[in-house]
């Protein structure tokens, strides 16, 4: 049997002590208008319901579920990220977490997340691509798996995992050891996808002089017969200015794209361009106000993304959120692809969206 569906079971059985777990969650509505390329309009309406259980048989095992549910009422397609698996319960995190007084060892559904990059982590297999501007952490990809993490000193430690529920050729496993020295946190880590390939990673963060922050992520990967590698980089750094104004900058080269837009693999998103520059600026208003603007570009065909972002606290436990996306660039580039490629015809398209977020 399946661990998830054990997991589940689990907590089927605990509904009868409903007193005994701790509830949370997000209800959110999202308003969406698309001007696409060729000057139609698309409405959607995206309601996105999560719920977190969290139940501690003791002081040392504590079981988590986390159903979602994401409804979408739309006048056409329409393409929102981390809308996925709509109109219908999705368990998207279930898992067991056992903590030791040294290590602990979580079973189940969760998210592993390494690296120390804001836009690209090539050093994790699961989430390499995440556009931290428009997917929040809950939408980013989880994996069942066993996970073991032993904690060295303050900054340190050892995480390993292994996926389950495949054939062990297909299966992922992989160990992550970090460390410190002086103002930096570095990182060493080592996949083997099994039949996917393999790879050897390197990542760290820290700070230069006052205020002024780096990171940085290299991976070197062998495809399935392991006679061709290539890297994937990630260089990057934030300032905040004495006015407020933070700055955030980010360089990725992609040694699986290409500098020539008519070379693009335009299956995978890790396989088209091969150099990227990611530029940020955001402004706390007030407390409870803040402003940010992302400009996302391809360097090798010269499209770009840029998406503007207001948040505000409009009462308790209630986030108002209005953003907007541009895309552009010349025709059969990355971000205005080819018709073979665009078979919605969303390249080239404006958004505007309206968020409320209700947490509890």
């Amino acid at each position: 049997m399946r661990l998830g569906l054990c997991l589940s079971l689990v907590f089927c059985l605990l509904v009868i002590q409903a007193s005994a777990l701790s509830l949370g969650g997000s209800y959110e509505n999202d308003l969406l208008t698309l001007l696409q390329k060729d000057g139609t309009v698309g409405l959607g309406d995206l309601n996105r319901l999560r719920l977190k259980f969290d139940h501690d048989f003791c002081d040392r095992l504590t079981v988590h579920l986390e159903p979602r549910y994401y409804g979408l009422l739309k006048s056409r397609e329409i393409a929102i990220a981390g809308a996925t698996d709509l109109d219908q319960l999705v368990w998207d995190r279930l898992y067991a977490k056992y903590r030791a007084e040294n290590w602990s060892l979580t079973a189940g559904k969760q998210r592993i997340a390494w690296g120390t990059g804001s836009i690209w982590n090539p050093v994790d297999i699961f989430n390499p691509l995440v556009l931290s501007f428009a997917v929040r952490d809950d939408d980013k990809t989880n994996v069942e798996a066993l996970r073991w993490e032993l904690p060295l000193g303050e900054a340190g430690g050892i995480d390993a995992f292994v996926v389950t529920g495949q054939p062990w050729a297909e299966t992922g496993r992989g160990i992550r050891v970090r460390g410190n020295t002086g103002m930096f946190d570095l990182a060493l880590s080592y996949v083997d996808q099994g039949t996917l390939g393999r790879q050897v990673g390197f990542d760290l963060a820290g700070d230069i002089i006052k205020d002024v922050g780096v990171r940085g992520e290299l991976a070197i990967k062998a495809g399935p017969d392991h006679n061709g590698y290539v890297m994937q980089a990630v260089a990057g750094g934030d300032y905040t200015l004495e006015n407020g104004i933070g700055l955030n900058a980010e360089y990725y080269f992609n040694g699986l794209g290409s500098r020539n837009s008519g070379s693009y693999n335009w299956g995978t998103a890790e396989s088209v361009g091969m150099d990227y520059l990611y530029l940020s600026g955001n402004k706390i208003i007030d407390e409870i106000t803040t402003v940010t603007v992302s400009l996302l570009t391809n360097l090798d065909d010269q499209s770009y993304l840029i998406y503007p972002q207001y948040s505000r606290n409009v009462g308790q436990n209630l986030d108002l959120y209005v953003e907007g996306m541009w895309l552009g660039g010349p025709d059969g580039s990355e971000f205005v692809p080819p018709s073979s490629a665009d078979p919605l015809g969303f390249g080239g398209s404006k958004m505007a969206l309206a968020r409320l977020v209700y947490s509890f």
